[in-house]
């Protein structure tokens, strides 16, 4: 079975380099959109995002990110922060902010555009950890949560298709362990 939502999830890959393409306006708010029409617990929406486009902040922000995804940061035309507030919702704040990131990568792709999920949430809350650094550098307020940053843009590479597990390796039927 094929439609573009299926087509989309099938097909978005991450991507970690960008080409330096600026990125429409109108393709940003479309992305913003699908974050705002996510899921949340009792649709309580406890998510802020943060539209970074200026350079020296996205610099400053490839500082603290793992290696991997420092040219990246640096590259892409845009990144959006997922921060939730965990006094609006302090139970599934992080459920809710996944799946918000999840939507907006998905419209990214689904736009002609690609994204990369950088998972930026320290569960323990650690003086000095990655997360706590990019609430400092973005003056987020510590009652909020930084769930994930998403840079944005055009590849800079092909796309390499990914293999899945298949199935059957996955599914039980009515109790685990039962095919």
């Amino acid at each position: 079975m094929s439609n573009p939502v299926l087509d989309a999830i099938q097909n978005r890959r991450s991507v970690v380099r960008f080409e330096e393409t600026p990125i429409d306006e109108e393709k940003i708010k479309a992305i913003l959109e699908a974050g705002r029409w996510a899921p949340s617990w009792l649709n309580k929406q406890p998510w802020s995002f943060i539209v970074v486009t200026d350079q020296k902040i996205k610099e400053r922000l490839s500082e603290v990110v793992p290696t991997l995804f420092t040219l990246g940061l640096k590259e892409a035309p845009a990144c959006i922060v997922i921060a939730v507030d965990t006094k609006e919702e302090p139970h599934h704040f992080i459920e809710d902010g996944a799946a918000a990131s999840q939507n907006m990568a998905l419209a990214a792709y689904s736009l002609g555009l690609h994204s990369c999920w950088i998972g930026i949430y320290d569960i323990e809350g650690q003086k000095g950890s990655a997360e706590e650094k990019v609430r400092e550098i973005l003056e987020i307020p510590k009652a909020h949560r930084v769930i994930s940053l998403l840079p944005i843009g055009r590849a800079r590479h092909k796309i390499q298709k990914k293999e899945r597990k298949n199935l059957r390796q996955l599914v039980y039927r009515n109790k685990f362990g039962k095919r």
